[in-house]
């Protein structure tokens, strides 16, 4: 009848018997809140390093594409470049 009348009022008990404002169900679901985002925290973290990691090795491929088109412009014109080595500007 107490707790009834506590309930009531917006007062639990919780399993140590330790009178609460918060209703215990309402606490644990906070909490597995509280878990589920840390990990969804974790995750993006995550997700973050391995985006990080290929925006890098998209970059390395445009500037070796780069390389492979100046390589092309350096050829005379109807022939393919025949050098491994970039070719510098004429003067």
């Amino acid at each position: 009848m107490a707790k009834d009348i506590l309930g009531e009022a917006g007062l639990h008990f919780d399993e140590l018997n330790k009178l609460r404002v918060l209703d215990p169900e309402v606490s644990q679901q906070t909490t597995e809140l509280k878990e589920e985002c840390k990990d969804f925290v974790d995750k993006i973290g995550q997700f973050q390093k391995i985006v990080g990691g290929l925006l890098e090795l998209v970059d390395q491929l445009a500037k070796e594409a780069e390389n492979e088109k100046m390589k092309l412009n350096c050829a005379p014109p109807g022939r393919v470049p025949c050098c491994t080595h970039l070719c510098t500007p004429s003067i």
